[in-house]
């Protein structure tokens, strides 16, 4: 009895292979003629052999599949071009096509291929690989990969982002398949483009931050459109709030673009907010020799000798330097002014502690000759920045100590009325 029972068991696995076995010939069959209905049954028949152990590690199964899945991609393609023809030519469009079931089948298409190419690759049970369809899938996802790229675009023009870097991802992917690792399809020009409109579109989906800073790491390495791959990084390794990272961003990129004016501010800026005074001189050092005449260099570097290293002669050196490259430059002219303030300032405080009336007073008008020469750098700094409020305070303390009440009273009435 029990003899009976493994024998009808086992007649029943072998009916369900070959059953299996039929659902892939009978789906490839149906591709001949391929009406919706065909497509469907096809569809139902090479998924059940994709499930079923008896024919799920078999090469032909995936590879009948990819056809299957190609054929609707290919279908729903044909239907596209109908309607855009018949729109061209005023007709009315019956038929529309589905961005979404492209992409959908184009995707599972290649992801059969791949599965049929590795299975195809596997040695029989004498030990010997036999190719029965390694060519022809690669041939086919050699060209698929075009269709990947044509997708993100046809998504990436409908603002459907995310769509289109999901294509573009899988583009991505495939030169890592074994059967196409000859290919050289990340050789091409190509590859590093579309990962840049990849950067593009990802950079405005919140969810897809690391695959935008991995692929702007990776165009980076390859150097394909590198200056905006090192200030993107920047941005985002600095909103991340990834110190590290953001500098070493900065700092490679100084040594591949010297001259950036965008990373030279940001490296400098991050370097006197932290207080490495010696540091940010550095690269102001290293900025005015790559760019000698930007006056903004020979200024910041001004404000640095003068509010961290309080050396006045070498921070009017390079205030002046930049006020003879640019009369204009506001920082300069207003630190120039600061400066003779703060040692007017300085002066009467000492002049507090003479006893003898004589070189008191005249400490008092060396102080006021100080003041004086502040003036005209405070005032212009004024005209050319009326905003800025730190220079109007200064202006308003020399009037104060020059006892010129009415223009004090003026420069006031600006600093309320920009609301301090």
């Amino acid at each position: 009895m029990k003899k009976r029972i493994f024998l009808v068991a086992m007649l029943a696995v072998a009916l369900s292979g070959f059953a299996q076995k039929r659902n892939v010939s009978r789906a490839e069959d149906k591709l001949y003629e391929p009406t919706e209905s065909n497509l469907r049954s096809a569809q139902v028949d090479i998924e059940a052999a994709m499930k079923d152990p008896t024919t799920s590690e078999e090469a032909k199964t995936y590879y009948v599949a990819g056809k299957v899945y190609y054929k609707f991609y290919e279908e729903e393609e044909r239907k596209c071009l109908d309607a855009k023809e018949k729109e061209r030519l005023g007709m009315t469009v019956t038929q529309r096509c589905s961005q979404e079931v492209k992409d959908n089948y184009l995707v599972k298409a290649i992801d059969a291929f791949a599965k049929a190419a590795l299975l195809d690759e596997l040695p029989n049970e004498k030990g010997k690989v036999n190719l029965k369809y390694s060519k022809e899938i690669k041939k086919n996802l050699e060209q698929y990969s075009q269709y990947l790229i044509r997708e993100g675009i046809n998504n990436y023009s409908e603002n459907e982002f995310k769509k289109a870097v999901a294509l573009w991802a899988k583009y991505f992917e495939m030169p890592s398949y074994p059967i196409l690792k000859t290919s050289g399809l990340d050789k091409d020009s190509t590859y590093n483009q579309i990962k840049y409109y990849a950067v593009l579109a990802a950079r405005n989906i919140p969810e897809l931050k690391q695959q935008t800073i991995q692929y702007m790491e990776d165009l980076k390495k390859a150097r394909y459109e590198e200056l905006p791959m090192f200030q993107w990084l920047y941005e985002e390794y600095s909103a991340a709030g990834d110190t590290a990272k953001f500098v070493k961003t900065l700092q490679e990129g100084l040594r591949r673009f010297p001259t950036d004016k965008f990373m030279t501010g940001n490296l400098i800026n991050y370097y006197i907010y932290s207080n490495k005074v010696n540091e940010a001189i550095a690269y102001l050092d290293d900025a005015i020799k790559s760019d000698p005449k930007n006056s903004q260099y020979y200024a910041v570097k001004g404000n640095l000798l003068l509010n961290s290293k309080k050396d006045y002669d070498a921070a009017i050196a390079e205030y002046n330097k930049a006020k003879d490259l640019d009369p204009s430059n506001a920082l300069a002219l207003a630190g120039l002014g600061l400066i003779y303030v703060t040692k007017a300032e300085e002066i009467s405080n000492n002049a507090n502690d003479i006893s003898d009336n004589k070189k008191y007073n005249a400490e008092m008008q060396r102080a006021k000759a100080e003041f004086e020469k502040a003036l005209p750098f405070l005032e212009k700094a004024r005209t050319l920045k009326a905003d800025d409020v730190d220079n109007l305070r200064v202006l308003s303390a020399a009037y104060l100590r020059l006892n010129r009440g009415s223009d004090y009273d003026r420069i006031n009435a600006e600093i309320k009325a920009l609301g301090y």
